[in-house]
């Protein structure tokens, strides 16, 4: 048995070399992989704050055509252009029909 213990210690030792080469490798492959996800994140956000500004402008832009559409439907100025483009005028009388939605 006496033989066998020396080569049982000499065999140890050698792995050492090899077990810490592997754990260098792995803590940059680890490196790398927290780099990479930080440029992935720091990427989104930036993709996620242009989405806010759009969402901002649409907003912006909704509001003015809400205010157009309700200045351009207003009932004096379509009675204005009736009278104006269509030569039309307020019916007198019985003749008038109420439609309702």
């Amino acid at each position: 048995m006496s033989d066998e213990e020396p080569a049982r210690e000499n065999a140890a030792p050698d792995r050492w070399p090899l077990l810490a080469a592997l754990l260098l490798v792995l803590s940059v492959l680890s490196s790398f992989g927290v780099i990479y996800s930080a440029h992935e994140s720091r990427e989104l956000f930036r993709q996620l704050e242009q989405a806010r500004r759009d969402e901002n402008e649409i907003q912006i832009e909704w509001r003015q055509l809400l205010v157009e559409r309700g200045t351009l439907s207003s009932h004096a100025r379509v009675e204005a252009m009736a009278r104006s483009e269509l030569q039309m005028s307020p019916v007198e009388g019985e003749l008038r029909v109420l439609v309702a939605e």
